[in-house]
């Protein structure tokens, strides 16, 4: 029991330390701006059709190439500073001891990550809920946009776009939390990836370069429609148009993606336990 005390307490510290985290408030800053724009366009098409904006944007959120490379790098952002190691960190480290420490810095990235895609889910319901369609339905414009690939172009918005797939085979509810459950897993990958990368290579910039290829990589293989590949790209997984519903596309499976998932996760978090014990926290900056 006190050893699940000391990884809570760990992670604890690190969200707290939020508050006076330049960065942590610029992604946040970014994130809202993001959104804001996102909404305006679906508002401009709205308008176009005469009828409310939904509610039920966050699936379709980072659909396209440009938007899920900027709020997936916005994770990688987020944890470009792992394994997070400051003056206090070193006290802590000490006090608690290694495999404590690092069991408390993996249930952090953990936490954090289902904090970013909340926070998204969060900051697009309040833009739309006060002026949109209160309705558990997707509503006139989402579905309008999955049968007319033209009205978003008629109507200047080009960051929005909505899968028919989505509309036919889910419920907004259902869509959002697959979303977000896939979403969580891809943000807890690339911050254990970028975590192992930087505390076993000694050096932070490793991590970034690493995660940020990954992303890159995943979103240029997602937008070019290379479907045998999709079945290696985890990051384009993290929205519903890349995943199989019924067996009617090639794409993988939910089940398949989130044994994979899980199989990744469970891979680096052995990794960081095993190798973790034999490193020190010399990172430089």
């Amino acid at each position: 029991m006190e050893s699940i005390k000391s990884i809570f307490a760990i992670c604890s510290f690190n969200i707290r330390k939020w508050q006076t985290d330049y960065r942590i408030w610029c992604i946040a800053v970014l994130l809202t701006v993001l959104i804001a724009i996102y909404v305006d366009d679906m508002r401009k098409v709205s308008a176009v059709i005469d009828c409310d904006i939904p509610i039920w944007v966050f699936p379709f959120l980072y659909s396209q190439f440009h938007t899920k490379l900027i709020f997936m790098l916005g994770v990688v952002m987020m944890f470009c500073n792992a394994p997070f190691v400051d003056s206090n960190q070193l006290f802590v480290y000490m006090r608690s001891g290694r495999c404590k420490w690092l069991c408390g810095q993996i249930l952090y990235i953990i936490f954090a990550s289902a904090a970013y895609f909340l926070f998204l889910l969060i900051i697009s319901l309040l833009f739309t809920s006060f002026t949109g369609d209160l309705s558990l339905e997707w509503g006139k414009t989402l579905t309008t946009l999955s049968s007319n690939y033209d009205l978003h172009t008629i109507a200047d918005a080009p960051f929005v776009d909505v899968s028919a797939k989505i509309i036919t085979f889910f419920t907004p509810i259902q869509a959002v939390w697959f979303t977000f459950l896939l979403s969580w897993l891809g943000g807890i990958f690339l911050g254990l990836l970028i975590f192992l990368c930087n505390f076993i290579g000694n050096n932070k910039l490793i991590g970034i370069l690493v995660a940020s290829f990954v992303v890159v990589i995943c979103s240029i293989i997602e937008n070019e429609g290379w479907e045998e590949l999709i079945y290696l790209s985890p990051i384009s997984w993290t929205t519903l148009d890349n995943v199989d519903v019924g067996g009617l596309s090639n794409n993988p499976s939910f089940s398949y993606c989130m044994c994979v998932y899980a199989g990744i996760i469970c891979v680096l978090i052995a990794a960081i336990l095993i190798l973790g014990r034999r490193k020190s926290l010399d990172i430089k900056e």
